[in-house]
């Protein structure tokens, strides 16, 4: 076996080879290796543990090394069952760092096969579970799955925090197949032996010299996938400040191992298509079924919306990337094809103040003058601050009365109208117009609209869109882009498109921002993925961990 130094790599390989306590001895051609038959004795395993360095991604280059942090296994637990339908849990044995190959001092594997250990010679099946949740047992007091545990208990949902799962107490990883080991391989399938990807027996030896010679490797993957974000504070018609971001609509549950499915475009048969994935060894698919992947019930997900602000809850954890791109973890969020929804879909919710560069004024001058606590309002798509909103609504009060027009109550002042309306929405008294004026009865109109400044102000929630005008307190704007998994311009809204799966990553950079973005955080919307009404630049890849690529504008 090779050895690598790959644990750098999003996924990790764990090669098993059963075999005795004895030294490791070199591969014998045309040895009889004495395959190990008896179900009721113990058959000796050794494990040895490659940690590929890369994660699989679809960008070019379709990988991207992982940190030492992010690679490092503080404990590895080795689970076996048998090959029924529901298999039951024959041993689940928590490895010696000499039994795992990895190194004690680094928590790195070594590359070569660890020293060797009893399991049950009913074992048929494997799990390796590095860094395993502590809710992952039900025998709490020695950490592990008791005897006859059946597999579809040992794999239902956890609820643990993404935190939990990676940095705090180490990434747990699962195999990445998304099922029990061994399969048949594409040598296999070569050999006559069977179907790619479809189970096989674990074969166990009495020999180390037979164990050493056909040893099985396991590849495993983080179970959380990771999201880096850079923002480029550029805009043709905004000075842009204060950028910064965080995931929203996370997911609060994960299994274990998770289903491998096609997305739409890997069904597809054009060049693009296909299962092209480099590290989904039996073509199952790049995508994955999650615990809500059918059904979103209330409270399936991690959601900041302006009402959670309001509420006084804990401050939103905004990533500032004031020393550089930050990463956030998160569990996998996939869905059905109906599911693509906003609701229902993993994003990035971004910050930042949007300040425009200009103002035009009545006149046809423009000013770059701004409010002093940064205040703006957005109204049929023009900017406006409240003093140059004060030139426009005199200009269509003196246009409405001082025209000679016989009937002053068919003009319309569309911009005074907006804004009265503004001023009722925020539960403020709006300026009633008469149905004549004169210099004096608008000098005096005038100064009731000044007047409203100190009563707008006054309202903390005068954030807000009311009619076509939009209020932007200290000019924030909010802005939300759904994460592709697997993007592509044949496609929309299919299968795959959108979502985080585990063992990727998901680099998004924000190049520009086109046009202010929501006065608040956005609201929950069923609205389809496809059709979001974005208003900056992103461009995403996807590492693997995974590499995808994704572009799109606010």
């Amino acid at each position: 076996m090779k050895k690598k130094n790959l644990f750098m790599l999003a996924l990790a390989s764990l090669a098993f080879v059963a075999c005795s306590n004895e030294d490791i001895v070199p591969v014998v051609e045309d040895t009889d290796y004495d395959v190990a038959t008896d179900p009721k004795g113990d058959a000796w395993v050794a494990v040895g543990i490659i940690t590929p360095s890369q994660s699989r991604g679809l960008n070019n280059p379709d990988y991207q090394n992982g940190t030492a942090v992010e690679s490092e296994l503080k404990k590895v637990r080795a689970i076996f069952f048998t090959d029924d339908a529901d298999p039951k849990v024959t041993a689940d044995i928590l490895l010696t760092p000499a039994q795992a190959g990895v190194d004690d001092a680094t928590g790195q594997p070594t590359g070569s096969a660890g020293t060797a250990f009893k399991v049950p010679g009913t074992s048929k099946r494997i799990l390796i579970v590095a860094n395993p949740s502590p809710n992952f047992q039900n025998d709490a007091a020695n950490s592990k799955w008791s005897t006859d545990t059946p597999y579809s208990t040992v794999n239902a949902a956890l609820t643990d925090k993404a935190s939990d799962i990676s940095s705090t107490n180490g990434f747990m990883m699962t195999n990445a197949k998304g099922e029990l080991e061994p399969s048949i391989t594409a040598a296999d399938v070569t050999a006559g032996l069977g179907t790619l990807g479809d189970p096989k027996p674990l074969t166990l030896y009495k020999t180390d010299a037979g164990a050493k010679a056909n040893p099985l490797t396991i590849n495993i993957d983080r179970v959380v996938a990771k999201v880096r974000v850079t923002i480029t504070q550029t805009s043709a018609k905004a000075d842009i400040s204060e950028a910064k971001w965080v995931l929203n609509t996370t997911n609060k549950s994960y299994y274990p191992l998770s289903l491998r499915t096609p997305t739409w475009l890997e069904q597809q048969n054009v060049p693009s298509g296909g299962f092209r994935a480099p590290f989904d060894q039996y073509k199952k698919g790049s995508y994955r079924i999650d615990p809500n992947y059918t059904a979103h019930p209330a409270g399936s997900y991690n959601v900041y919306d302006e009402n959670t602000v309001d509420a006084g809850a804990t401050a939103i954890p905004w990533h500032t990337n004031s020393t550089g791109p930050e990463s956030e973890y998160c569990l996998e969020n996939t869905q059905n094809q109906a599911g693509n929804t906003h609701d229902n879909t993993t994003q990035i919710l971004v910050k930042a103040k949007y300040m425009p560069k200009e103002y035009k004024k009545a006149d046809g001058t423009t000013t770059t003058t701004q409010e002093t606590n940064g205040d703006w309002m957005l109204i049929d798509g023009g900017f406006y601050t409240f003093t140059t909103l004060m030139d426009w609504i005199e200009r269509e009060l003196k246009y409405k009365y001082l025209n000679n027009h016989p009937d002053p109550s068919v003009i319309t002042t569309p911009l005074t109208t907006a804004f009265n309306k503004y001023l009722e929405g925020i539960s403020q008294t709006a300026v009633p117009l008469p149905a004549t004026a004169d210099d004096n009865a608008i000098t005096a109109l005038m100064q009731k609209f000044e007047d409203t400044k100190t009563d707008i102000l006054g309202v903390d929630d005068r954030t807000k869109t009311v009619g076509v005008l939009t209020y932007y307190k200290g000019g924030y704007s909010f802005y939300k882009a759904m994460i592709k998994h697997d993007d592509t311009s044949l496609a929309t809204n299919e299968l795959g498109e959108f979502g985080v799966v585990r063992n990727s990553v998901y680099d998004i950079s924000v190049t520009k921002f086109n046009e202010p973005g929501y006065p608040t955080i956005p609201p929950v919307t069923i609205d389809p993925d496809e059709d979001d009404d974005l208003r900056m630049s992103i461009l995403i890849n996807v590492n693997p961990w995974t590499w995808y690529v994704q572009e799109v504008e606010f």
